[in-house]
Formats: C-alpha cells, structure tokens, sequence
C-alpha cells in the first residue's frame, strides 16, 4: 500500500508541475473584437464594403509547422463584423506567389489539409471544448463541422451558411455569412472562443492565429483566443419540411379500377431557446438522404456505417458515449433501420439537444412501424454532460428499446446505462474513461463495460495507456458493438 501511495505522490507532483503553463496560458489568452455593423456586407469575394473598415484585423498568425512558434511567412487579415441576422467573416490571405496556390477538390466538405484553405473555429459557449467551423479554400468551396470535446471535427453536419472567394494578384480573399439561425449560443452579452487557421500547402506550412503546438489542431479550444464585443440576440429557428408523395396504377382491362396510394409527413424544427432545439417528425421519409458506400465485409466483426439522415445529426456528437468506431453506446442508425439496412417505417418521434443551465442536454423519443412479423419498437435516450475546467468534464446516459403493439412479446426490451468522464491536467496530460451496464432478458453473463485511457503528449514525449473490459453478454441493442465476443483491451 505504502508503494502505491509513493508512485501516485509522485505522478501527482509531475502533473502539477505542467498545471502552471496551463494558468499562464489562460492569462495571456489573445483577444480579438467583433464589430456591429449598420449594413452589412455584400458576400461577393471582394472587401470593399464600408463595414470592413470599422473592424480590426485579426493578424500575427504563427506556425505550428515547419517552424512552431516562429511568424507565418505570409500575411492572413481576418476581420469579424456582425448585424441582428449574422456573423459576417472577411478574410484576406497574402500569397508571394499566387501561381502556387493549390486546389484538389471542390466537393462540399472536402478535406481542407491538403490544399490552400482557411478555417475558422467558434466556441459561442466559451466552455472550452465545444465549437463550430467554417472553411473554404481558394475556389470557395463550404466545409463546415462541429467539435466536441476538443475532438475531431464532425463533418456530417451541415449548417446553412454561404462562402464566396476571389484569387487577386497578391493572394486570395473569403468572405462568409453565417446566419445566427445556424449557431447555437447564449444571451446577450457574449464572450466567445475564437481561433484561425491557415494551410499553405506548397510548404506545408500550418498557421493558427492563437498558437498551437505542432502536435494540436483547430480543436484545441483550451488555447483559442477570445472574441469579444458581441451582443447577438437569439433568434428563434422554427423551419417545417412537409412532404406529399402519391401514385397511381391502372391495369388496362375493361373494367379496372384505378389504385391510388399516398403518404404525408412532415419534419420541424423549434428553437425552443437560443442554444436547445427541438426537432420533431411525422411519418419520417428519408428518402432525399445520400444512400452508403457498399463495403464488403471479410472479418468475423460489425461493419459501421455513418449516420447521414440529418434529423439525427446536428449534435450528434452529444449522444456519443464509448470507444468511437470499436463501441458506442448509442447508434441513431439502430432507428429506423434493421440490421440489414433495409427501412423501417417511422411514425413519429422528437429531439430535444443543445444546453440548458450550464449543462448539455440531449432526450428524444422514437416510434417505429410493424413490419411483417416484427413488433415496432419505442426508444428512448436521456442523455446529460457538463463541462469542466481544463479540458475535463462529467455525463450520464440513460438509453431504453421496448417492443410496442400487438406484436410485441411481454419480455422484449433492452437497456443501458452509461457514465463517462474526462480530466485534464496541465496542457499535456488527458485521462477519460466510460463504465456501462446493459440489461437484456434470457442474458446471466457480463453484462457490463469500461474503459480508462490516458495520455501524456507535449510535443517531443508521447506516453499512452489503456484498460478496458467488455462482456461476453454486454448487449447494447441500441448502440454499436463491433466485437460480440466478450473481450480485455490493454495498450500501453
């Protein structure tokens, strides 16, 4: 006992000897100002509106590669202004020798590492590890994510917004508007987390406005600058989608009836405040929705297809406890959808997400159809998180299937309960674990999950750990598993 009491003294005292850097770095946080502006700009790729005059640049961007620390070696000028309808962006991207500019793709949500772009990060909670981004390279096209948990951007969602650019003789210009409607954020007045970051790609050079340590990207809000001067009203989205579908059929013999079928339905969404949504559908059809990449399956384990309906996605990543692809302790495409990927009709269903009181809130509702033999079912998902200081934080989730209808066998249902958490220590260290329990009848085994990680990376020393257990029964019939099998994990 005394042995373990030692090595967890001295862990603690190496830790804590980082924990300064972090608070000299809150203190040092930069700070840029956004600009109301009486009219606003033309989104036309050229900035010569009276507004862009009113607002400071954001400039002194500094690499993260080749040469960390050291300034870019061309000039970015970004300004922020903004009226009662939008945040409006102009950017002006100095380029020595234009000819070298380069563009690969032009698809909606390409990746943007590879070619010459900017991208523009907001945390409009300011909590540190949850944002939205906005970038384009040099032939304008959109590409937009959400951040959760200072993680990897989601590029699933997809936000309303509009982007234009133009090539000049000393570089390039982007200019955005990003209707209020899009962002989630709180009242009025508002201090946001605010970084910029710039790809040269004929160097491979990687600049940010806030710096960054190589080893970081645009997520690392902990060390984003800050946006100040704001004073956004809330607006309230509410958007409806109906949708009509019929047909008709006639077999042409004396005497024949015409068949005639149809269907109605309808998808809404309600800002119910500026940062919680409700979004509710009837009758869901997805019939608009990108179909999947055929993948061929050679191993004994669960292929995971993305979600893509977009009912599902926008706060997505707020749903999520697990371990990403391996298990996840709730899946949207479980709804609507049977292990074959053929549908499964939706009669209706809510989705409450967003923040209330300082804490992330996600509930929704779902009631699915008979199909043949098969009972619908009814899901339900509570799910509650809150962000920490220092890049940690704490949730619970709760997720229940039953069986509903004449179908439905007295036994048939399904639940899990989850908790995770994440603490962050200093700049360098991150430790974040899960523990689940699943309860599903005519199953006596293990039904249970955890997992504990950490990692220790500044940059030149990167050390790494892991634990985790899953059941040979932990049965997450509303969730992903991509090994059934029971199993240990240990990386180190």
């Amino acid at each position: 006992m005394r042995i373990h009491s030692v090595r967890f003294i001295a862990v603690a005292i190496a830790l804590s000897a980082v924990a300064p850097e972090a608070w000299a770095q809150q203190a040092n946080r930069l700070a840029a100002s956004a600009v109301r502006v009486a009219e606003p700009p033309v989104i036309d790729g050229v900035l010569d509106d009276r507004a862009w005059q009113t607002a400071a640049p954001l400039t002194g961007f500094f690499q993260a590669e080749p040469a960390e620390g050291q300034p870019a070696s061309e000039a970015t000028d970004v300004r922020i202004v903004y009226d009662d309808q939008a945040i409006y962006i102009g950017a002006v991207l100095h380029d020595r020798d234009t000819g070298q500019i380069v563009t690969t793709d032009t698809r909606r949500d390409a990746g943007l590492g590879e070619m010459d772009s900017l991208q523009i990060i907001f945390d409009t909670f300011h909590d540190q590890q949850n944002g939205f981004v906005f970038g384009t390279n040099a032939a304008g096209i959109q590409y937009d994510a959400q951040v959760r948990n200072q993680g990897n951007n989601t590029t699933s969602w997809d936000g309303s917004w509009e982007v234009k650019t133009s090539m000049t003789e000393t570089g390039w210009i982007a200019e955005f508007r990003i209707p209020l409607r899009t962002l989630r954020y709180g009242a009025a007045p508002q201090t946001w987390g605010v970084n910029v970051f710039r790809n040269i790609q004929r160097t491979r050079e990687r600049t940010y406005w806030a710096p960054l340590e190589r080893t970081y990207n645009l997520g690392r809000l902990s060390s984003a600058g800050e946006l100040r001067g704001l004073n956004l009203r809330t607006p309230r989205n509410f958007k409806v989608l109906p949708y009509a579908v019929s047909s008709a059929n006639r077999n042409f013999t004396p005497g024949a009836r015409v068949d005639l079928d149809g269907d109605l339905g309808f998808d809404a969404k309600f800002g119910v405040t500026g940062s919680l949504n409700l979004d509710a559908t009837v009758n869901t059809d997805f019939a608009q929705v990108e179909v999947d990449t055929q993948q061929i399956n050679l191993t004994r384990f669960n292929l995971r297809f993305p979600e893509k309906r977009p009912f599902f996605l926008e706060n997505s990543g707020l749903f999520t406890i697990g371990k990403g692809n391996e298990l996840d302790l709730f899946f949207s495409r479980r709804i609507g959808l049977d292990n074959r990927g053929e549908l499964v009709p939706i009669r209706g269903g809510a989705r409450l997400s967003g923040k209330a009181r300082g804490m992330n809130v996600g509930v929704l509702n779902m009631q699915t159809a008979d199909v043949g033999t098969r009972p619908g079912n009814n899901f339900s998902v509570v799910r509650a998180s809150r962000e920490l200081p220092n890049r940690s934080g704490v949730g619970l989730m709760f997720v229940n299937r039953s069986a509903t209808g004449d179908l439905a066998r007295s036994r048939d249902w399904n639940r899990t309960y989850g908790a995770d958490g994440r603490l962050g220590v200093g700049n360098y260290f991150t430790m974040a674990g899960f523990a689940a329990l699943t309860e599903t009848p005519g199953l006596s085994g293990r039904q249970y999950a955890y997992n504990v990680d950490s990692v220790f990376d500044d940059g030149r020393r990167k050390l790494e750990w892991e634990w985790g257990v899953t059941g040979e029964d932990f049965n997450p019939e509303v969730g992903f598993l991509e090994n059934e099998d029971g199993y240990r994990r240990f990386r180190f």
